[in-house]
């Protein structure tokens, strides 16, 4: 069963990639304990390290959102310096966590995002 949720995640990411036409570099789908589950790069991506960064990051924002006292929070886009983004969704108890390229049409993005991981692509 567990190798049927690996090839499901992998062919989700691989149709998220195909689907945003190129804005994205790299997209993986992460545990939250910062196990990588699958990814899909075009550039050097250490799979491992970006999940540990990633389960960090979802981390410390619940706990900001805890102190808040709000519920959760569904998406986060960080812009780097050279004008990528770090996107960062909640999906089904995992992370899916992207980086595009450089003055990315992160509309775009967002749209076939939205799709896919809401399940009505």
């Amino acid at each position: 069963m567990m190798s049927t949720t690996y090839e499901t995640f992998n062919m989700l990411i691989e149709n998220i990639m195909v689907s945003c036409r190129g804005w994205l570099d790299a997209i993986a789908v992460v545990s939250e304990d910062g196990t990588p589950i699958a990814y899909n790069a075009n550039i050097d991506f250490r799979p491992e390290f970006i999940a540990a960064a990633t389960a960090a990051i979802g981390g410390a924002i619940s706990a900001v959102i805890e102190l808040l006292n709000a519920k959760s929070y569904e998406k986060v886009d960080i812009q780097l310096q050279d004008k990528r983004y770090l996107i960062i969704r909640s999906y089904k108890s995992h992370y899916v966590v992207g980086l595009t390229k450089p003055h990315p049409n992160l509309g775009f993005i967002n749209l076939i995002l939205e799709a896919y991981l809401s399940g009505r692509a």
